[in-house]
């Protein structure tokens, strides 16, 4: 499984961005905060790109990335980032239909099944925390999820192109676009919260992690991919629990094994083919 070298480094550094990004969320614009990360983000894939690209997908793609982010960091304003966690992993039901609409990709049967059981086990994961949600924070979440999907699909549409100039172009339009929006929110507090956050945000959970996806998205079908991410939530369950001494509930316990089980599904060979 090719993918396997990209997934266990974004499970990694994905499990631990939405808490960061909390601490720096708390101390600044959702759009200043992503304009600083999408800044360092384009730096870094432009010195080793060292080229820009401009057209229709790109440019789709990178209005897709930065309406994923703003309405992420929206959302965590009004809700933990637990809760974030859940309703962002709404994306694998998204991408389907999306992937079949923009780049023609149906899913298998099999993959159909593995995303089913592994949403279900989000669900059961999520039902504990379900009395924190706010509306607006959920729905700003949700939202973020769709366009998640969107620029997931934009990848898978991009495979052909070297992902370091996808992700550099991606990256430079976006910045364009926040420092467009900035007047509107400036707001920002330099303390130690804030630094430590934007800048686990803005390298490993920003620039690293939108690379993998990107590579992973690449290398595999929008269904495989987008059900191999229920491993997020599963390793941030085993994190809290390591670190904090927080047990799961037993109703997680059964939603994290179904997100496994889900997994493994979507990994079976299709048998209609």
């Amino acid at each position: 499984m090719k993918v396997i070298k990209y997934l266990i480094p974004y499970v990694l550094v994905s499990s631990f961005n939405y808490y960061f990004a909390k601490e720096a969320i708390l101390n600044s614009s959702p759009v200043t905060f992503n304009l600083i990360r999408y800044v360092i983000s384009s730096i870094i894939f432009f010195s080793l790109s060292r080229k820009i690209i401009f057209n229709k997908d790109v440019i789709q793609l990178a209005i897709y990335t930065t309406s994923s982010s703003l309405l992420w960091a929206f959302g965590l304003k009004y809700v933990t980032p637990a809760e974030s966690a859940v309703l962002s992993y709404t994306m694998p039901l998204f991408s389907l239909p999306i992937a079949f609409l923009v780049i023609g990709e149906t899913p298998t049967i099999i993959e159909m099944i593995g995303l089913l059981v592994g949403f279900s086990g989000v669900i059961l994961y999520g039902l504990p925390l379900i009395h924190g949600f706010t509306l607006l924070g959920s729905i700003l979440t949700i939202i973020n999820a769709i366009f998640w999907a969107s620029f997931t699909v934009f990848y898978r549409k991009l495979r052909d192109y070297n992902p370091l100039v996808v992700n550099a172009s991606q990256f430079t339009i976006g910045s364009l676009i926040l420092a467009l929006l900035l007047p509107i929110d400036p707001e920002v507090n330099l303390n130690d919260q804030f630094i430590y956050g934007i800048a686990y945000t803005s390298l490993l959970g920003g620039a690293l992690a939108f690379f993998l996806w990107n590579m992973m998205v690449k290398i595999e079908k929008i269904p495989k991919v987008t059900v191999l991410s229920f491993s997020v939530p599963i390793l941030t369950t085993i994190i809290e629990y390591v670190e904090y001494g927080n047990p799961p509930y037993p109703v997680q316990i059964l939603g994290i094994s179904l997100m496994f089980i889900g997994i493994l599904i979507s990994r079976i060979r299709s048998l209609s083919k």
